[in-house]
């Protein structure tokens, strides 16, 4: 499974309407591929990410290669117009995951960078972790970065149902002897710091 994560910047004054002509596209390109849009939160610049969801490379392909009808290619110059600057594109590759206990509302994704040599060894530290669990943790998912521009990469991403349950989740990992060793596990085997952010859902993927 892989997922194509389409991150779009709104001009000043823009976000509402920005908003609005991503969420028309979300709804409408859900007929040619599962489609999601989340928006980030506390963050120094605001953005909204559109994710879209293939079984495999040659999905992708597929995908891009289909006709464009009129419909999208003014959802596309309506989206064109509330942008401060040109997209982000990135592609991920699903590793692991656990399915979702409840609807998520929020999640926060964390990235981790393996210093060389070391990727096998954190792709496993990190996948314990998600297999394991945690209070308030709807489900959790580690995904690979592909053709990563600055080095391998990986993204673990866990799903909440609600702000109450993040906080459940903070407290849980205070309280559990093994979240230290397993922070600084993960640090030893990475090349830079976690880059962690938060997310609103805005459209879930359908099921």
């Amino acid at each position: 499974m892989y997922t194509q994560r389409i991150i779009h910047f709104p001009a000043i004054g823009k976000g509402a309407e920005l908003r609005a002509a991503l969420e028309e596209r979300n709804t409408s390109g859900n007929a040619d591929a599962p489609h999601a849009l989340s928006v980030l939160m506390f963050s120094p610049q605001p953005a909204f990410v559109h994710s879209i969801r293939f079984e495999n490379l040659a999905a992708i392909e597929a995908y891009q290669a289909r006709p464009l009808d009129a419909t999208f290619q003014a959802q596309g110059r309506k989206i064109d117009q509330c942008l401060a600057r040109d997209r982000v594109s990135v592609l991920y590759e699903e590793l692991a995951g656990t399915g979702a206990s409840a609807t998520p509302k929020f999640l926060i994704r964390f990235r981790h960078c393996p210093t060389p040599g070391a990727g096998q060894e954190l792709r496993a530290v990190l996948e314990e972790r998600v297999r394991k669990g945690t209070t308030g943790v709807a489900g959790a998912r580690l995904s690979r970065q592909v053709v990563p521009p600055d080095g391998p990469a990986f993204s673990v991403t866990l799903l909440f149902a609600s702000m109450a349950d993040i906080d459940q989740s903070r407290a849980a990992n205070e309280q559990d002897p093994t979240f230290l060793s397993y922070v600084n596990k993960v640090a030893s085997l990475s090349r830079a710091p976690v880059q962690q952010r938060m997310h609103r859902l805005l459209a879930n993927f359908p099921t």
